[in-house]
C-alpha cells in the first residue's frame, strides 16, 4: 500500500514538473521585490519600466517631420507670392500691407470703451478728468502764416510763457521729436482726426496717454524778451485741414 502512495506521489510531482517545463512559468524563480519606501508611507511605488503603448520615437519623428514639411510650404507660397505677379495673389498682399500701415484707432476704441463701462481705456491715467471740452485754439497768440502758404498748418507765436492744451479729447499717438516741427505732440480723436502741436519746449504727455479737450500736453517757454513760435494742424485721411476753419475763429484772434 505504502509503494502504491509513494508511485502517485511521484508521479503527481512528475507531471507538475513536465507542466512547468511546458508552460514556461517557474514559481521557484519568481522574486517579489520588497515594498519601497514610498509605499510604505502610502504613497504609490515609483514606477521604473515602460508603459506599453507609449508613443515611440519614430512617431514624434513623423509629427515634426509634418510640422517641417507645412513651414517649408508656408514658406514657399509666401515667397512665390511676393516674387510673382498673380492675381490670386494680389488681394491677400493687398490687405496684409494696408492691416500694416493703417493707423490704428486708439481714440475710437477708448471712446466705445468709455460708453461702454464709463471709464476711459488708457494705459497712463489722465492727470485731469475734469477738463473743460470747449473748442479752442491750443495756445493764446497771434496767427503769423496761414494754412495757405503751406497747405499743412499754420504757426501762431506768442511772447509769453504759455500751456499747449488739446483742442478735443483723443489718445496721444506721437510725442517726441519730429524732424520739421521738432518737439511734437499729436493726438488721435474719435471722429478721425489727429491735431499736430509742434515747435514745442516741453512735453507733459506720454505715448498712448488718454486726455480730455483743453488739458495741457506741453509747454512754450520763449526765451526773456523774445517771441515764440508755435505749430498747429489737423489731419484727416492723409489730408491736411485750415485749423481756422475747423476751430471756427479769426485769424489774428489773441
Amino acid at each position: 500500500m505504502n509503494r502504491n502512495i509513494d508511485y502517485v506521489r511521484k508521479s503527481i510531482a512528475q507531471r507538475k514538473r513536465n507542466k512547468v517545463k511546458s508552460t514556461g512559468y517557474d514559481p521557484v524563480s519568481r522574486r517579489i521585490a520588497p515594498p519601497q519606501d514610498e509605499e510604505m508611507h502610502g504613497f504609490p511605488p515609483i514606477v521604473t519600466g515602460g508603459f506599453p503603448g507609449a508613443p515611440t520615437s519614430k512617431k514624434r519623428s513623423s509629427y515634426l517631420g509634418v510640422q517641417v514639411i507645412c513651414s517649408v510650404l508656408l514658406f514657399t507660397g509666401m515667397f512665390v507670392s511676393q516674387k510673382t505677379n498673380l492675381a490670386i495673389t494680389a488681394e491677400p498682399e493687398a490687405w496684409v500691407v494696408n492691416q500694416l500701415e493703417e493707423e490704428f484707432p486708439f481714440a475710437s476704441v477708448t471712446a466705445w470703451y468709455n460708453e461702454r463701462f464709463g471709464d476711459p481705456l488708457q494705459l497712463v491715467q489722465s492727470k485731469d478728468e475734469n477738463q473743460s471740452k470747449g473748442l479752442a485754439l491750443p495756445v493764446n497768440g497771434t496767427v503769423t502764416e496761414p494754412f495757405q502758404n503751406h497747405g499743412k498748418g499754420i504757426v501762431m507765436t506768442t511772447d509769453g510763457g504759455s500751456a499747449v492744451k488739446a483742442v478735443k479729447a483723443g489718445t496721444v499717438i506721437f510725442a517726441g521729436n519730429d524732424e520739421q516741427t521738432n518737439k511734437t505732440v499729436i493726438v488721435q480723436h474719435k471722429d478721425g482726426t489727429n491735431t499736430i502741436y509742434g515747435f514745442l519746449s516741453s512735453i507733459n504727455v506720454h505715448l498712448y496717454e488718454h486726455i480730455e479737450a483743453q488739458e495741457a500736453i506741453a509747454q512754450l517757454n520763449p526765451a526773456e524778451g523774445e517771441t515764440k513760435d508755435f505749430f498747429f494742424a489737423v489731419k484727416k485721411d492723409e489730408q491736411y485741414l485750415d485749423p481756422i476753419q475747423v476751430i471756427k475763429v479769426d485769424e489774428g484772434s489773441e
